[in-house]
């Protein structure tokens, strides 16, 4: 491991004035309006999400309180059915998809590269459209709300009340459109996650050595990667439909509305653990710091937090026992719904042996993990409670479960993170907030949770159902209902006071100083708040808790003030995946305008997409290539990147989890095909196999493609740009080729998608792929031009090895659904 100042061939020096001024003016944001809109300075973006997320938080509790007031007394008509269809559905999706994972996504991003010794994001770019597609969505999707069009299918949206019959108008289609777009904003943002924990730790800080935050962060990342695409693929086919009569979820025609439930709870449940994990990394790195000891079982934790990554793909059927699925899945499902509570059981044990062998210290960050630790118990055991499949059955549509999935968004995710607001904002401020107002919030907050969600347990055994906007007097619903609604106002007056803490705290709190906590983590070790650059050199890491290494093991393994300086231009260290040895000096960008451009480019393109208006989905399409290809476009300070030792770049990395996701979403895609190809009750295909007159030389020629790409790949590895040359232009033509015949095919097969749900799925997959294809193509054009301006060479050939990566990817898929959709039709 690298224990020692590492190679790097940049001057070791010791922190300096001069240097911090240096650094300061190479680093930081300009000045403006323009510099606002431009700032790729992760700080800032983190500071952006966990506003903007809040301020979502604050609507969707405006929304609760309405709901509340609704069904305080039985028989009220404050709302029309209609008007608390809109709300509860619109109060759901703010909950779950613009609050609860952005507002770690604010933390993460403020916090990583100062917990793991670095300057930045691995893409700071990246990190910016991820942001302002964030807000696009959330203003897109509140938008419809605005104009009379807000979702009103709930925020699980089932089919087939959601579909084209029952729900005309663009209500649903405002739903899908704007969480595809929040999926493409979370997915961009789980790369760079990934990315940054990958190639940019400090020298030294090997994987044993990383925060629990990283860990659960990192591990929500690949899960996002691998869930999203099933939402997407779900959306897709619910837009299709609803627009131009496709049939994915029609029985009519073939389809099946438990293809849209599988979809969404293979999305869904892992979600759960994504707005849920970073939360126990969370109380799990804070917990320590007030009680003066390491965490117990560190190691144990880890592993724990992997493990519910993992098995929360393995529980979506838990949500659709009361569907009819047969036995022995249930009894299948049932036990992986056990299972899962095992790792989360691993870190409360943690937590308690942590506080017990420690020395705590009752400050209201303490306080608000504790609280959650309470909280987390509750809300896990009444959610294993559901994996027995009878009892579900009994208890899937009433209170009860709207009492388990308050505990786990409000209990383990609002409470981890208002006190991690708590121990991180005067690392963001420079200021303390009120410890007095502190305990008031937490002990208001806590006894309002209980107070408000507890009893709908009791709701739920009573019959209560979910989703129902009054209820009649007389039977037994009443009181419950009554005090539901004074805990839920009693919740909302502790998160006023909350709000009222940090607006004192930011005019007149007291100055924080660099480690008010006494903390041992990195990022105590820089001001607060702390300079644009971060770390004035690099530091080179040698425990788990840096800062407290002189009474762990009397001496200092770290070393925090002298190192590596990379200050010529923005730079930062680049290190091995699993010891943190150096590898690289990266250059990293300068503040651009293009992310802004880009996801404005693409939000056009979702509002023609909704309104129908084709032109403007043709300028956005066009803008957004022209907006991703600037920004790509090589600048001086990118040169600055140097390969140490032949490492993979952070741009291979990117690709590869890119590469992963698409595949996910392909994967997602012809599922569904077998799905319904399973529960046909026709002839699947209706008109036999398709023709393979066309498709085996248009595979073919799809297959040599991939060759005269590494023709050309191999080339510029040679020195030879001619042959690079060469190489991209056979591809491109090929890959034309490709569209063209594929084109052909279309026109003479006879059918067309509106036929039935085969129809439907031969040409959304094929269509997808087409799609693929032409987005490798514009890559390989990018990259021609590049090729012919001089831009590559042997040493600097990156992005001629990531759009081959991608170029083969494609040609792989594609072998994928030709097999799918030509051959095992003729087993059949």
């Amino acid at each position: 491991m690298a224990t020692q100042i590492p190679s790097f061939p940049a001057s070791v020096v010791t922190e300096s004035r001069e240097i911090d001024e240096r650094l300061e003016r190479i680093w930081e944001t300009p000045p403006g309006i323009v510099g606002q809109l431009s700032t790729v300075d992760h700080k800032i973006i983190g500071k952006r999400y966990l506003v903007t997320a809040f301020l979502f938080f604050i609507l969707g509790g405006l929304e609760a309180a309405v709901m509340r007031a609704q069904l305080a007394r039985p028989e009220q008509h404050l709302l029309s059915p209609e008007a608390y269809n809109q709300l509860f559905t619109m109060h759901g999706t703010t909950m779950i998809f613009l609050f609860a994972a952005p507002i770690l996504s604010g933390f993460s991003n403020y916090m990583w590269p100062l917990l793991i010794g670095s300057r930045d994001m691995a893409f700071p770019k990246l990190n910016a459209v991820s942001y302002w597609l964030f807000l696009a969505a959330g203003t897109f999707i509140y938008g419809g709300a605005l104009t009379g069009h807000a979702p009103d299918g709930g925020w699980f949206n089932y089919t087939p009340l959601t579909g084209p019959q029952y729900s005309p108008g663009l209500n649903i289609d405002i739903y899908a459109l704007g969480l595809v777009l929040l999926g493409i904003s979370t997915t961009v943002g789980a790369i760079n996650f990934i990315v940054t924990i990958i190639k940019l730790r400090a020298p030294g800080m090997s994987i044993n050595r990383l925060p629990i935050f990283v860990w659960s962060t990192m591990t929500i990342s690949m899960s996002i990667i691998f869930a999203i695409p099933a939402l997407t693929v779900a959306l897709a086919f619910l837009f299709l439909e609803r627009r131009f009569g496709f049939h994915f979820f029609d029985p009519g025609a073939g389809g099946s509305p438990l293809l849209w439930q599988h979809l969404f709870w293979i999305f869904g449940h892992p979600w759960v653990y994504i707005v849920v994990l970073p939360s126990i990394g969370m109380a799990s790195d804070v917990i320590p710091q007030f009680c003066r000891r390491p965490l117990a079982g560190y190691a144990f934790v880890a592993m724990a937090t992997v493990a519910t990554g993992v098995l929360g793909f393995g529980v979506w059927v838990h949500h659709m026992f009361a569907t009819g699925i047969p036995p022995i899945s249930a009894t299948f499902f049932g036990a992986a719904g056990m299972l899962i509570s095992i790792p989360s059981g691993v870190s409360v044990f943690a937590w308690l042996a942590t506080i017990y062998y420690g020395k705590p210290v009752f400050r209201t960050p303490f306080l608000f993990m504790a609280g959650f630790i309470a909280l987390f118990v509750i809300g896990g055991v009444n959610g294993v409670m559901t994996a027995v499949v009878p009892f579900d059955w009994q208890l899937t549509d009433t209170y009860f479960i709207v009492a388990h999935i308050h505990y786990v968004l409000i209990g383990m995710n609002v409470f981890p993170v208002i006190g991690a607001f708590y121990y991180w904002l005067p690392k963001m401020t420079g200021r303390l907030l009120n410890e007095r107002l502190g305990k008031w919030n937490f002990w208001l907050m806590f006894i309002g949770v209980n107070v408000g969600f507890f009893p709908m347990h009791i709701l739920g055994l009573l019959g209560m159902p979910r989703r129902i906007y009054t209820y009649p007097a007389g039977i037994g619903w009443d009181t419950s209902n009554l005090i539901v609604s004074l805990g839920a106002y009693l919740f909302a007056i502790g998160v006023l006071l909350f709000i009222i803490n940090v607006v004192i705290s930011l005019r007149s709190g007291q100055p924080a100083g660099d480690n008010p906590w006494d903390a041992s983590t990195l990022e105590w070790s820089t001001s607060s708040p702390p300079p644009s650059y971060n770390f004035a050199v690099i530091p080179t890491i040698g425990s788990r808790d840096p800062l407290w290494e002189g009474r762990l093991f009397g001496k200092m393994k770290s070393v925090l003030s002298r190192g590596p300086l990379l200050a010529e231009g923005r730079q930062t260290a680049g290190t091995s995946m699993l010891d943190a040895e150096p590898q690289f000096i990266l250059g990293m960008p300068s503040d651009t305008l293009w992310p802004l451009i880009a996801a404005a480019s693409l939000s056009a393109l979702f509002v023609g997409l909704l309104l129908s208006a084709w032109s403007l989905v043709a300028v956005g399409g066009v803008t957004t290539f022209v907006s991703v290809a600037g920004w790509l476009w090589p600048r001086a300070e990118m040169a600055r990147t140097e390969s140490l030792d032949g490492g993979r770049s952070s741009g291979w990395w990117g690709t590869v989890c890119l590469i992963a996701t698409e595949a996910a979403f392909f994967a997602y895609l012809l599922t569904s095909y077998f799905y319904l190809a399973s529960r046909s009750t026709f002839a699947w295909p209706p008109a036999g196999p398709p023709s393979l007159r066309l498709v085996v030389p248009n595979t073919l020629i799809l297959l040599a493609s991939s060759g005269t790409m590494i023709w050309a790949d191999r080339g510029i590895r040679s020195g030879s740009r001619a042959r690079l040359r060469a190489g991209l232009l056979l591809t491109f033509l090929l890959g034309v080729v490709f569209l063209a015949i594929q084109a052909i095919e279309y026109r003479s097969k006879g059918t067309v998608p509106g036929d039935n749900a085969y129809s439907s799925l031969f040409f959304t997959i094929t269509g997808f792929h087409g799609a693929h294809v032409a987005v490798g193509l514009l890559m390989i054009a990018v990259t021609s031009v590049r090729a012919w301006l001089g831009h590559f060479s042997p040493e600097k050939r990156f992005a001629v090895t990531n759009v081959a990566l991608y170029w083969h990817f494609v040609d792989a898929v594609w072998l994928f659904v030709f097999t799918a959709l030509y051959l095992v039709p003729r087993a059949w």
